[in-house]
């Protein structure tokens, strides 16, 4: 499936710097950026995220708190949903609950240096300073991964400084106020979705990724990001990740039509054509007029995919 032209457009998600944002035409499964829809029933998680991430700016603790108890219900393992219901914790001093939290925001995505250092300064801050240097070592390996060229450098040394200033003091109040002074909106979070399609349209997966966990936060749970998540890890073999991202985004939209054609995508590069027809019969039910999904899919299954 090909995607649109990029337009640059500059934005951020934290206070923390984040790559630059773009945005274009394109889409996997609904039209439009991916904040215009999305929901599970009549409850729209990435709705009630924004919520959640507009209560945090105003310190309206426990109510970011129900906010993101809401989408955790029918998101657990989304990261991000995890992160922003740990910092609702943290702007209540509850850290034993923060913790749980951010432990869960790193164990769902392991490459998240925000989550790493907030995690890592709670820890600190608990009197755990080994499980707090455990985090200042993972952050330490993405660091020189990283080598000072990816898009969440500026991210990793921030978390590294504030797990040492925890360290050194921890008795010291841990700050939240100050994080929420530039959350992206949602149309930034559109925009870098969209950037992440032109670039997985240009094969640059990995900086895709980068985009798309960007979308991520901005967004919380939304089917057409985990799609295209999916999509990106698929194409970098990362094949269980792929997986897990399709079935979040059919949790969430279970007629999503982007990612019920990557998941029948899937099955063909592993042999099982039986499950890829599963899918397409799916998609023809989707589709009752017809679909470019179901005919790309079709394509695939008949030995004409590209």
């Amino acid at each position: 499936m090909k995607f649109g032209r990029t337009l640059l457009l500059a934005a951020s998600i934290l206070v923390i710097a984040t790559p630059a944002l773009a945005a274009n035409g394109g889409g996997s499964g609904g039209g439009g950026g991916p904040s215009s829809g999305g929901s599970v029933g009549n409850f729209d998680p990435a709705k009630r995220y924004e919520e959640g991430k507009q209560l945090l700016k105003a310190k309206e603790w426990k109510k970011a708190e129900k906010a993101f108890d809401d989408v955790l219900n029918v998101a657990a393992r989304d990261p991000n949903s995890n992160y922003m219901m740990a910092l609702a914790q943290a702007g209540q001093e509850d850290y034993k609950n923060a913790r749980k939290y951010f432990r869960n925001a790193v164990k769902y995505q392991n490459n998240f240096p925000q989550a790493m250092g907030w995690l890592g300064a709670v820890e600190a801050k608990l009197g755990d300073a080994g499980k707090a240097n455990e985090q200042k070592t993972a952050l330490t390996k993405l660091k020189t991964a990283c080598a000072g060229t990816c898009p969440d450098a500026g991210n990793i040394d921030a978390a590294i400084a504030q797990i040492d200033a925890a360290l050194t003091a921890p008795d010291a109040p841990l700050q939240v106020a100050g994080q929420f002074a530039r959350f992206a909106s949602a149309n930034d979070g559109d925009a870098a979705y969209l950037l992440a399609s032109g670039l997985i349209n240009e094969g640059r997966y990995e900086d895709a990724l980068y985009s798309l966990r960007a979308a991520a936060v901005a967004l919380g749970p939304h089917a057409d990001v985990l799609t295209y998540q999916g999509f990106a890890n698929r194409k970098l073999h990362n094949y269980e990740t792929a997986i897990r991202y399709y079935s979040a985004a059919l949790k969430l939209d279970p007629a999503h039509r982007g990612a019920n054609e990557y998941l029948g995508e899937y099955y063909v590069e592993i042999g099982d054509l039986s499950k890829a027809k599963q899918q397409l019969a799916k998609l023809d039910r989707i589709c009752k007029f017809g679909c470019e999904e179901a005919e790309e899919l079709r394509r695939w299954i008949s030995g004409g995919k590209s």
